[in-house]
């Protein structure tokens, strides 16, 4: 596998600017390529985290959230769609599902070696699926997995769309309310670096096919993960379905359930009920 290294952080917005300049003529032909962008002795930056634990919701802790580690592989996940060889163009494209798997906390002074590569394109009904994989070291100590499948509107891969599997219904029932600010897209860009238009403007959203400005998916599992974060084990597996948009300004519904060892979780529209975001958690035993 081909590797690219990063020497430090890349400036988001010149490399969204470019992955947004060459999604014309991405067309899908070639398949993935056999590319890993990582860096390596990432440390964890205090102030940046503070800001954005309080725009998630999180308490400020030793621990570093497992969607904070998002965060961290974001820029190598975006230098990857940026590169000529990435054959899908990030314009148009959607974040459908996310899973992160925390094997251990990290510790905020701990260094952390970060790898993203794509892999398993298939099918969806409304183009073409991808999974990105993302993982972090410490030292030789795996410690967080990050699996992110993105879906590129209007492209083709061979083989046919298989049946989706039956999903549990979200969880639902009393919660928590929550009124979502016009200006919480420009928030969270500012503290995960994720300047994608269609959360940060409405006449670009609309012009994407969404009805105003989203949140980003991202925000969603980790304000669902810090309203519950002072039960959660130490070793677990998160998973969030991004069902529809999550519309701002709007007023959400956060429902949170235990089953067994494990926690069903939901963002509802709190007017209609509609399903948002459907989330597990699971521990690592």
């Amino acid at each position: 596998m081909k590797t690219v290294e990063l020497p430090g952080s890349p400036s988001l917005p010149k490399v969204f600017a470019r992955a947004v300049a060459s999604s014309r003529g991405r067309d899908g032909k070639g398949g993935l390529p056999d590319l890993q962008v990582v860096r390596r002795g990432v440390p964890i930056d205090t102030g940046a985290l503070a800001d954005y634990d309080h725009v998630c919701g999180y308490a400020l802790r030793d621990a570093v959230p497992a969607t904070y580690l998002h965060n961290l592989v974001f820029p190598l996940q975006v230098t990857l769609f940026a590169d000529k060889s990435y054959p899908y163009p990030l314009v148009g494209s959607v974040h459908l599902d996310n899973t992160l798997t925390q094997h251990r906390p990290v510790r905020i002074g701990e260094e952390l070696d970060l790898a993203t590569w794509a892999t398993n394109a298939r099918p969806h009904k409304r183009g073409v699926q991808v999974d990105v994989v993302s993982r972090a070291h410490v030292g030789d100590e795996l410690v967080w997995e990050g699996l992110a499948t993105y879906l590129y509107r209007g492209q083709r891969v061979d083989g046919s769309v298989s049946e989706q599997p039956a999903g549990a219904d979200a969880v639902d029932g009393p919660g928590m309310v929550w009124r979502l600010p016009a200006n919480l897209g420009r928030r969270f860009a500012a503290v995960s670096g994720d300047v994608n238009p269609i959360h940060l403007n409405s006449i670009t959203a609309k012009a994407m096919g969404f009805p105003t400005t989203i949140v980003h998916g991202m925000w969603s599992q980790a304000r669902m993960l810090a309203a519950i974060e002072n039960r959660l084990p130490a070793a677990f597996v998160a998973m969030a379905s991004f069902r529809r948009p999550v519309l701002i300004p709007g007023t959400v519904r956060f429902v949170a359930r235990r089953q067994g060892s494990d926690w069903v979780l939901a963002l509802r529209d709190n007017s209609k009920g509609t399903v948002l975001v459907r989330g597990e958690v699971s521990p690592i035993s």
